[in-house]
């Protein structure tokens, strides 16, 4: 980066894309608008909550929460206590009237997070960690999450042709809402960067072939082929998403 050159993913910049969407439009990503849409957020809120593993008395974190739609199931699929944060405070304010006293919402910057050490048995979040500087902010989610503990995201995969154009065509990616410095993950690119956090059991599975435009009464068929062709070689590999989860490890170097 150039001298006196932002990095786009400044979470100031993040923060007034976000509010002003938020502000504009009441919602945040086209996808989360259709029944396919929809049926996606359901299947990765509960992938998402069950890689967790997290128990009655444990608290998890969702970062990166929007406007709550995913904060609303992740809370009905978890005995856990869900704390969620997102860097948009007009995001986070709809959350919280979204979820009312399903979750503990607050607006946080992910790179300076206003928890103790270790508070978390998981951290999770849909499509945020693309937003992210990871350099500063892997360190802090591993500081606050607990030796042990999980770390599970939903982020869109590089290598699905819909997603390389959102991400690589400046108008195309204006037109669908991105903001000015997220882009996507390939598999090898983002292992390398969780096993320097430290994290440990890494696996990032290709997933997601429910296109959000697909029509409502279609969805059912299209979930069923695009399960199979999760499991396809090569096919399964420009899947809309990668599916990630990890652990931090409890030994002397995860302490």
């Amino acid at each position: 980066m150039a001298r006196g050159q932002r990095d786009a993913r400044d979470p100031a910049i993040e923060r007034a894309h976000f509010d002003a969407l938020v502000t504009a439009k009441g919602v945040l990503y086209w996808a989360d608008r259709t029944p396919a849409g929809r049926r996606r957020q359901a299947i990765r809120a509960e992938a998402l909550a069950t890689r967790t593993g997290a128990a009655a008395d444990d608290r998890i974190l969702e970062i990166g929460c929007g406007t709550g739609e995913y904060s609303r199931r992740l809370a009905g699929l978890t005995p856990a206590t869900l704390v969620s944060v997102d860097v948009a405070p007009a995001a986070a304010a709809q959350a919280h009237r979204a979820t009312g006293s399903a979750a503990c919402v607050a607006a946080a910057d992910v790179e300076r997070l206003p928890f103790a050490a270790a508070t978390f048995a998981a951290v999770l979040g849909n499509a945020v960690l693309h937003h992210l500087r990871l350099d500063r902010a892997l360190p802090e989610l591993m500081r606050v999450l607990r030796p042990g503990g999980r770390f599970c995201f939903a982020e869109p995969n590089l290598l699905n042709p819909h997603v390389f154009v959102e991400k690589k065509v400046p108008w195309v990616a204006r037109r669908l809402d991105d903001s000015p410095g997220e882009t996507a993950f390939t598999r090898w690119g983002l292992r390398r960067d969780l096993e320097a956090a430290g994290l440990v059991e890494i696996t990032i599975r290709p997933f997601d072939f429910l296109y959000p435009l697909v029509p409502g009464a279609l969805v059912p068929a299209v979930e069923r082929i695009g399960r199979v062709l999760e499991r396809a070689p090569l096919v399964r590999e420009i899947a809309g998403s990668l599916l990630i989860s990890a652990r931090k490890d409890s030994g002397p170097a995860g302490r």
